[in-house]
């Protein structure tokens, strides 16, 4: 580091790590936490876009929507830098990765914060009664969002500004570092980042729930509708515990390193890879948390899975009944050509005894004992005879 100034931390993974089994151990549990909580996600968004498509939104849907969205981004955005870091070794990621890679994460992690937070005050909408679908607003939905997101964007700014990328030989490193100037800053954004982003929006956010199970008033005309409220307040309750647990080494962590008195306080390597590992495997549970306690949202998944299966039944049927009728019609053609060439062999065909016949007349040359006129050729030879029978009288009385 420059004498200037103090490393904090490394940015977007730990550099430097010596052995080769951290090389290949950590990527592979990322990546498999990774895949397993992208395919996971991307399930939970296609049934929610099923459930939006059937005109059945509420408030909480389009929540749970975001934390899903959010998930999603920091599966498929930070938990792959991380990956690569800890395979490299080094930072390759380019000065803009290394600038922004903290502040990404912190930002999806404040929606995810703040997004339970207005779940809270959602009043928990979800569409159990015909009547309920009549409470969707999209335009408090759309405020709501925006506020989430404006904040969650602008609330770990400082980030970027604590991010440096170092060259030492030829590597490069991609640290948090401090300047003389940047202490008393550092200081307080170390403690506004995890009380605004993780302590207040927790405490806030499990009020809120439990004080809605207090106001549900029981009514014995509605027992399904009350019982469904029950299980939405304590799967939001439970999102809320499990995130808040594996999401606790990575702020002890983060303030620890930055209020250390000194290197020899630092907290160590195993623990700073546990916590960057229990922050991705929040966001890989949470598919499996609300596909397991929604209820609501695994029937809709079950219709969406019977449509999907309906429509490929119906599809596989349609196209054996088009290549039945396309064999078919193969046949008919093939039968239709085989009738025409026996009917023009057999209109051309001549008969034995006609051919016969035929093949008699074309002969020119009659043989004698054939010949149907016998009688004329003998008178013709008497007359022929007679010249010869008068003439040798003559000669044998001569004059």
């Amino acid at each position: 580091m420059a004498a200037n100034s103090t490393f904090v931390s490394f940015d977007g993974g730990i550099q430097r790590l010596e052995g080769e089994d951290t090389k290949l151990i950590i990527p592979a549990i990322l990546s498999t936490i990774s895949g397993i909580g992208i395919g996971g996600n991307l399930l939970v968004l296609v049934v929610l876009i099923y459930v939006f498509a059937s005109q059945s939104a509420s408030e909480a849907y389009v929540m749970l929507a975001n934390l899903s969205a959010t998930d999603l981004l920091i599966l498929s955005l930070c938990a792959p830098a991380r990956t690569i870091t800890y395979y490299k070794q080094t930072w390759t990621l380019g000065i803009l990765a290394c600038r922004t890679t903290e502040w990404i994460q912190h930002s999806c992690l404040a929606v995810k914060a703040f997004t339970l937070l207005a779940t809270s005050q959602a009043h928990h909408n979800f569409p159990s009664r015909p009547e309920d679908q009549l409470n969707f607003r999209q335009k408090n939905v759309v405020i709501t969002l925006a506020l989430v997101w404006t904040l969650a964007l602008l609330f770990p700014v400082p980030d970027i500004l604590f991010s440096r990328l170092k060259e030492e030989g030829n590597i490069s490193l991609c640290v948090s570092e401090l300047t003389f100037n940047s202490q008393d800053a550092m200081r307080i954004f170390s403690k506004l980042l995890p009380l605004g982003i993780y302590v207040l929006p927790v405490i806030l956010s499990t009020v809120s729930h439990i004080r809605n199970i207090f106001l549900i008033k029981p009514s014995s005309n509605d027992e399904a509708f009350l019982s469904r409220q029950y299980e939405n307040s304590l799967m939001y309750l439970s999102i809320i515990a499990i995130n808040t647990l594996l999401m606790l080494p990575e702020w002890v962590s983060w303030v620890w390193m930055r209020h250390k008195s000194s290197e020899s306080c630092k907290p160590s390597a195993a623990l700073l890879i546990f916590a960057q590992v229990c922050v991705y495997l929040s966001s890989g549970v949470f598919p499996a948390v609300l596909l397991t306690m929604y209820v609501p949202l695994r029937e809709s998944l079950g219709n969406l899975c019977s449509l999907l299966a309906c429509r490929q039944s119906k599809h596989r049927l349609r196209n054996v009944n088009e290549m039945r009728t396309v064999v078919m019609k193969v046949l008919d053609e093939r039968a239709c050509a085989t009738l025409s060439d026996k009917h023009s062999d057999a209109s051309c065909q001549t008969l034995p005894d006609l051919e016969h016949f035929w093949s008699e007349r074309r002969n020119t040359t009659v043989a004698e004992d054939s010949d149907p006129l016998p009688w004329e050729r003998l008178v013709q030879s008497n007359v022929e005879l007679q010249p010869l029978t008068s003439v040798v009288p003559l000669l044998e009385n001569p004059v």
